[in-house]
């Protein structure tokens, strides 16, 4: 655990701060160039990638302070710094960057479900950075194990910042879902380049991720809201509600993807003559 790394003068440098900031460095600049692959002009992807950013950061300290009453003081000349040193809820900083991109697409006329499979790759190499960012800083713990794999947290300062319980083992919950986002890498930088239709990419990841979290919140110990007489937390209720619709709308996607292949095959006079027998009815 290493929640600060060093100091320049009077400000102080966060290990969490500096990866989740990394990470956002790498999730611009690489769907950049996967859409340029594409066609797709890169300043208009840069203005998305910059809009996905401050939305995430915005959405996932909303949903934190909705989660995690009284995780942030309230002294606004304190608010930047612990934006800094403190985590947030993903899900949140995800909500609202699915909003705000939805948005930006139809702004600038882009082609929504094919710029998000660009985005989808960097997303989870910038997940999976700050996860390891919340490792350092000692925030999104586990609860207590006896599994040699299992980690014990020592440091004050964490302990004051996140609340983190010290000199217990713990599962390091946070190292687990780095190592699982980044694992899946790969096989998303393969699917966009097998995919049967425009958006598999990203609405694999989100179906995977929510898979992901939703067994991964009963090894977590930290408070982050709970329903149901503590059965479920919110991230979990989210979770429950993404692998349904992430799977609706990848099977409407691929219904529609070969609907168009199909069309495509089909002779002009056959669709012309389809068409007046539509009319007809």
């Amino acid at each position: 655990m290493l929640p600060e790394l060093f100091q320049v003068g009077h400000a102080t440098i966060y290990s969490y701060g500096v990866l989740m900031g990394f990470g956002t460095l790498l999730a611009i600049l690489w769907p950049v160039r996967l859409a340029d692959e594409e066609g797709i002009p890169a300043p208009k992807v840069e203005g998305l990638a910059l809009v996905i950013v401050l939305s995430a950061v915005i959405g996932s300290k909303l949903l934190t302070a909705v989660d995690y009453p009284g995780y942030y003081s309230g002294d606004w000349t304190q608010l930047g710094r612990q934006v800094l040193d403190r985590g947030g809820v993903f899900y949140g900083g995800l909500l609202l960057a699915l909003g705000t991109s939805a948005l930006y697409f139809w702004l600038a006329r882009l082609p929504g479900w094919k710029v998000a499979d660009c985005v989808t790759p960097g997303l989870a190499l910038a997940q999976g950075l700050a996860r390891i960012g919340c490792f350092l800083a000692g925030c999104c713990w586990g609860t207590s194990t006896n599994l040699p794999i299992g980690v014990i947290f020592t440091s004050e300062q964490a302990h004051a910042i996140t609340g983190v319980p010290l000199h217990v083992r713990l599962h390091p919950t946070q190292l687990y879902e780095a190592v699982l986002v980044l694992a899946v890498i790969p096989l998303l930088l393969w699917l966009r380049k097998h995919k049967s239709f425009d958006g598999e990419v990203v609405l694999a990841y989100i179906f995977y991720y929510a898979v992901l979290r939703f067994f991964l919140e009963f090894l977590r110990g930290d408070p982050r809201g709970c329903y149901f007489d503590g059965l479920l937390s919110t991230s979990q209720l989210i979770s429950l509600l993404i692998i349904p619709t992430a799977t609706l709308l990848l099977v409407r996607l691929r219904k529609q993807g070969v609907s168009g292949k199909e069309s495509n095959h089909i002779s002009p006079r056959v669709l012309v003559n389809r068409k007046a027998r539509a009319r007809a009815f």
